[in-house]
């Protein structure tokens, strides 16, 4: 497994999380996605995403074909 493909994992399943939680609460949902939106606008503006930064650290980049 790769950063990129495993970041995209890591989104797909907070996702999944913050959806789940709608029914309990609202308020957890949101503050969820919340930061999930930050965290991609961090990484659409500036580069800098910060699950890739530690992903980074664990595991080797995508092998461009």
């Amino acid at each position: 497994m790769c950063v990129e493909r495993m970041r995209s994992l890591i989104i797909a399943i907070i996702i999944g999380l913050a959806m789940g939680t709608v029914a309990e609460s609202m308020k957890i949902s949101f503050a969820i996605f919340l930061v999930l939106m930050l965290a991609l606008l961090m990484d659409g503006f500036s580069g800098f995403c910060p699950v890739r930064a530690i992903l980074k650290n664990i595991l080797p980049k995508c092998e461009d074909k």
